[in-house]
């Protein structure tokens, strides 16, 4: 049996860019439906214990929490857990380069949180439930778009819902079927590399502080979470090199991870379930076409070293909902592809710079020439020591 269903916009994926979407879409009057192929994630049980935190998190920087709290979603993140960082450590692993942002440098409060990505999903969650105008389908998946109508596109789901709605958006990650059925060219590579994650607990205190090492198995990150002496990791090694330290028993694990912090006064004494996922950059030649448009992943994916991801998505974010909030209220098409191109050109740029930005940071980190090298640790010195730069680069990411 085929359930219809009019709405004004479907949204395929309810990660955090979608919901976020949703949202901000809801609260300005507009109807929305939400297809996730997955099922209804459990809300997080806190504790103690290394097996209760999500090894998976975001570094949300100062205007992608605004943007959260202005819809009232980080009001109900903070009364969960959230790790507040006030500085940075940055260094070459196989040089003597290093770099240090601090929030009292900037005269800003903090630089950013660290954040389980269940939490930010879970407070997310809460609100759109709580609009009248959003409906949640879970464990469904869309099977065929049909853009043939007017002003019109029509959605065909696995468990037989017929979607009709003026708008379609992709917000389905790295490898959106809804950009695969819509036809967009993206431009994909691999870098041969594959992530580790993981929560691990410290002998000493953190110190607020997100620390970056460039190893040459790759970058390491440690970030700050809300217990003074926990941490997730995300360790970046390539293909030959993950699989052999992931088969590591924690112990051995553990040698191998204090080994590489050795130089800089870190130890881990324990840690959670590893996590492992590949690394690959993806950019869609296109975000919108007549009818529908791709945020976050499903746009655009990065290195994960700098923790941009979710920011640059969080941004398209507010960038859309702007642009079709203002669309509603001038009784313009939602699938307006003149709407839609506006979107496009407020974020294009803003992307393909930070893609750039990271994979300049791979290369240059990654490389073992030996000129190299000592260029990126003199480069590093530099930059630490030329303070109104430094300062400038760093308010930069507050964005």
């Amino acid at each position: 049996m085929v359930i219809a269903e009019s709405t004004d916009v479907v949204i395929v994926g309810a990660g955090i860019a979608g919901l976020s979407l949703a949202l901000g879409l809801a609260q300005q009057g507009i109807k929305v439906s939400i297809i996730e192929a997955g099922s209804q994630p459990l809300a997080p049980f806190p504790t103690s214990d290394l097996a209760g935190w999500d090894a998976r998190v975001s570094a949300l920087t100062p205007s992608s929490s605004a943007w959260l709290a202005d819809r009232g979603v980080w009001q109900e993140i903070e009364q969960q857990r959230v790790g507040p960082y006030t500085d940075m450590a940055v260094w070459d692993g196989a040089g003597t380069g290093r770099i240090a942002f601090s929030a009292e440098s900037l005269e800003v409060p903090l630089l950013g949180h660290i954040v389980e990505n269940r939490v930010t999903v879970q407070a997310l969650l809460k609100s759109v439930c709580g609009q009248a105008n959003i409906r949640l389908h879970w464990e469904d998946s869309v099977e065929t778009v049909d853009f043939s109508q007017h002003e019109a596109v029509t959605l065909e789901t696995h468990e037989g819902r017929r979607l009709t709605a003026a708008l379609l958006i992709g917000a389905d990650g790295a490898k959106s079927r809804t950009r695969d059925l819509a036809g967009f060219d993206v431009r994909t590579w691999s870098y041969h590399q594959h992530a580790i994650v993981a929560t691990v607990r410290l002998v000493e205190d953190h110190q607020k502080t997100c620390y970056q090492a460039f190893l040459d198995t790759g970058p390491l990150a440690l970030l700050p979470l809300s217990d003074p002496r926990l941490c997730s990791i995300v360790w970046s090694l390539d293909d030959y090199q993950w699989e052999p330290l992931q088969s590591l028993d924690d112990d051995a694990f553990l040698a191998q991870l204090n080994l590489a912090l050795a130089s800089n006064g870190l130890t881990v004494e324990a840690i959670g379930r590893r996590g492992v996922f590949p690394l690959r950059q993806c950019h869609a030649v296109d975000y919108v076409q007549q009818g529908v448009a791709l945020i976050g992943d499903a746009a655009h994916s990065i290195h994960p070293l700098a923790g941009q991801g979710i920011n640059l998505g969080i941004k398209d974010v507010a960038v859309l909902s702007e642009e079709l909030g203002r669309a509603w209220q001038q009784g313009t098409a939602l699938g307006s592809e003149l709407t839609l191109r506006r979107y496009q050109r407020r974020r294009k740029t803003d992307n393909l710079l930070m893609m750039s930005a990271m994979e300049a940071f791979k290369r240059g980190f990654g490389s073992t020439h030996p000129a190299i090298r000592v260029a990126r640790n003199m480069g590093l010195s530099w930059v630490d020591a030329a303070t109104p730069f430094k300062n400038w680069l760093a308010r930069q990411a507050l964005t």
